[in-house]
């Protein structure tokens, strides 16, 4: 959305937008909503769905090579406030985890999520991680998609292809680096 500092395009938000429009009721969590540039293309239309919109993001940047940016903007900005207020102007009713993916993720049960998308760190650990604990919470007719699956992040591309192989999963590329699952069958990871 225009005016919100972040690294989602247009295009990649009107994709998002889609991702989220399949989604009536239900729970849709975003994890890594930083200043909220992608919440906001989201934001209105769970509102109009009525989807729980549920955002986890601890605000303490990240461990991947995107470091350094992050922990400049959080010595100089309440980064957290400023994702509230941005919200608040939108009038985009959002719940906030201010924790880890992985704390978020254990508030959930199995099959209870509708649509969750993985925006957080981009080291391979930590999208491995990410994947194990929210693909569980998927419903049955669930979709978990992402962003920055692309030459510029392998890590994160390698660690995303290994979660979907062993799964009969596949990725299916949005546009730029956005990404879904998708199968006919989901399997469970063990």
């Amino acid at each position: 959305m225009k005016g919100i500092p972040g690294f989602f395009t247009e295009d990649e938000g009107r994709w998002y937008a889609r991702f989220a429009r399949g989604l009536v009721g239900g729970i849709f969590v975003e994890v890594g909503s930083w200043k909220g540039r992608s919440t906001s293309f989201v934001g209105p239309v769970c509102r109009a769905n009525k989807t729980r919109l549920v955002c986890v993001d601890h605000w303490q940047g990240s461990q991947d090579m995107l470091a350094d940016t992050y922990a400049r903007t959080l010595a100089e900005e309440d980064v957290e406030a400023t994702f509230r207020a941005n919200m608040k102007a939108l009038a985009i009713d959002v719940e906030v985890l201010a924790e880890s993916s992985l704390a978020a993720a254990a508030r959930f049960a199995e099959g209870s999520v509708g649509r969750v998308f993985l925006d957080g760190g981009h080291d391979p650990a930590t999208v491995t991680q990410d994947l194990h604990a929210w693909f569980p919470r998927l419903a049955p007719d669930g979709l978990l998609g992402g962003h920055d699956y692309d030459e510029k992040h392998p890590g994160l591309v390698r660690a995303v292809d290994a979660f979907v192989e062993p799964r009969g999963l596949q990725v299916k590329r949005g546009p730029r680096s956005t990404y879904v699952l998708v199968t006919g069958v989901k399997q469970r990871p063990g």
